[in-house]
């Protein structure tokens, strides 16, 4: 028979039931440190993003100290466990001390315009399909014609990756009863709390975090989950943020 040391009451657990491994486990919280049942919807939304029966059995992680598990009882309280208000004034207070970095990570560069030099005495060589294949400078030199990869290069469509990095979504909107606020846990384990309009579509939900992540604007793709159980909001992209229920919603991004 496999047994659990319980230290402290009150005392919830989770087990794999497949290999009868504690997994997680929080105990002895108390009413000046509670757990709620919102913080504790959000912990299980967060373990079960991460831990699927589609996927073997893993150990959990744990930290032995005089053979007791040290997660079980903190000395300080994670962010997961903090109140949504306790992440936002978390989250105000670092700001605030990184006011004078200039490497802010939440600074949008808003120099994104392109200047195309031209001078009068440029050439332009026109091929017979009336294709431009070279600009030049008044002199002899050419360039070697498109080819027809080349062209169905250009033709292709952007992948969504490409398209939401370089997406307009615009200011933050104002708070009112057409704003919708979200919270989104990043694949870096940072929360950020951002507004939009209850119309946008889960896609400008996918563009924030892809501009607010240098990984995901070097390419990498990521997914968004939402809810208990967590759903993945991709087929839902083009729907709208009002339409998912996502307002007031706690939102996961992963790596994919």
């Amino acid at each position: 028979m496999q047994r659990y040391n319980v230290n402290a009451f009150p005392h919830v657990g989770i087990i794999d039931p497949r290999t009868a491994r504690l997994m997680w486990r929080k105990e002895g919280w108390t009413q000046a440190n509670p757990l709620t049942a919102t913080q504790f919807a959000e912990i299980a939304a967060d373990f079960c993003s991460r831990h699927s029966f589609d996927k073997p059995p893993v150990a959990p992680r744990q930290a032995e100290t005089n053979g007791t598990n040290a997660a079980a009882t903190p000395a300080k309280r994670s962010v997961h466990e903090l109140s949504e208000q306790q992440q936002l004034q978390a989250a105000i207070a670092a700001s605030m001390n990184d006011a004078n970095d200039d490497d802010d990570e939440y600074d949008m560069d808003d120099d994104d315009d392109i200047v195309i030099d031209s001078d009068d005495d440029d050439e332009v060589i026109i091929d017979d399909d009336d294709e431009v294949v070279c600009v030049g400078s008044g002199t002899n030199e050419t360039m070697a014609p498109v080819t027809e990869t080349e062209k169905e290069e250009e033709k292709k469509p952007r992948t969504l990756e490409e398209e939401i990095v370089t997406m307009d979504i615009g200011d933050e909107p104002a708070a009112g009863k057409d704003i919708a606020r979200v919270q989104i846990r990043m694949p870096d384990g940072k929360r950020l709390v951002r507004k939009f309009r209850r119309d946008d579509t889960v896609k400008v939900i996918y563009a924030f975090v892809a501009q607010s992540s240098e990984e995901a604007k070097n390419g990498k793709s990521f997914i968004l989950k939402a809810g208990f159980p967590p759903r993945d909001l991709s087929p839902e992209i083009e729907n709208t943020i009002q339409n998912c229920g996502l307002a007031g919603e706690s939102i996961t991004a992963r790596w994919s």
